[in-house]
């Protein structure tokens, strides 16, 4: 069970579920490269990648956008 892990290796196993959906790293790679101040992605892309990949379905199934959130 991923929870019992100690917290590198469950960030490990996030980061590595997190990259089979490769619309969410192209996001990441170009909202890198816009100098935004203090942006992040918002949770429901990265939820539902995660429940896809758990359920066996492709990472991108049932995504519509990807929000991208910044403080300026």
């Amino acid at each position: 069970m991923i929870s019992r892990l100690p917290l590198d290796q469950q960030l490990d196993s996030l980061h590595a579920v997190l990259s089979r959906n490769d619309v969410l790293m192209e996001v990441l790679a170009r909202t890198a490269t816009l100098g935004l101040p203090g942006w992040y992605v918002a949770a429901g892309c990265l939820f539902q990648t995660v429940w896809n990949v758990v359920t066996e379905r492709p990472p991108t199934r049932g995504i519509k956008d990807y929000d991208v959130i910044y403080f300026d």
